[in-house]
């Protein structure tokens, strides 16, 4: 019977407890936000949106949890700096994408030219959707602007959520492989 030396199991012991640390303290999930702000939402899924090989930011969805109000939210933790108007041009870009006609996304962006900040590394920015009250937008813990437009809802969160997103891979992830019950029909999960 071959015995292995017992500093060789000890050794591979802690390179796997340290890559497992490594590999859950990567992820963080922004609660402070849905605590202050929508305190009966649940963490379903997230995922890295990376653009040319970098990480732009981690996505986060939040649903309700007792589905009697049908909140549910999108939380990005940046991983870099950006600047407003490059964040108002990547959305109005991502929006006409899905297919949104230029005269609605022009109105579209004059509610997020008022509403975006600019962002450094570190940052969270949130959109929280309610039936009732829009979209509210919220930077760090503070609200920074409301949409009540429906259709400005519809087409923001899907930017993460829609079947035509150009990011599925984080769309699935952000999914969970569930399908949870959005007030949005047309971002149901087929």
């Amino acid at each position: 019977m071959n015995k292995i030396p017992f500093f060789f199991v000890i050794t591979l012991l802690l390179v796997c407890l340290s890559s497992q640390r490594y590999a859950t303290a990567n992820v963080t999930e922004p609660t402070r936000i849905t605590d202050i702000h929508a305190p009966n939402l649940i963490h379903l899924g997230h995922g890295n949106y990376t653009r040319f090989g970098f990480e732009i930011y981690q996505a986060h969805l939040y649903v309700d949890e007792t589905k009697l109000i049908k909140k549910f939210a999108i939380i990005l933790d940046y991983a870099r700096q950006i600047q407003k108007d490059v964040l108002i041009k990547a959305t109005i870009e991502q929006l006409e994408k899905l297919g949104h006609p230029p005269k609605k996304t022009s109105e579209w962006k004059s509610y997020l030219d008022k509403i975006y900040p600019n962002i450094n590394k570190g940052d969270q920015l949130a959109a929280i959707y309610s039936p009732t009250s829009g979209t509210t937008f919220i930077y760090g813990d503070k609200i920074v602007g409301n949409v009540l437009d429906h259709d400005f809802a519809e087409a923001f969160f899907g930017i993460w959520l829609s079947s035509k997103t150009s990011a599925p891979e984080l769309r699935s992830k952000l999914l969970a492989k569930t399908c949870p019950e959005f007030i949005i029909q047309s971002l149901s999960c087929q």
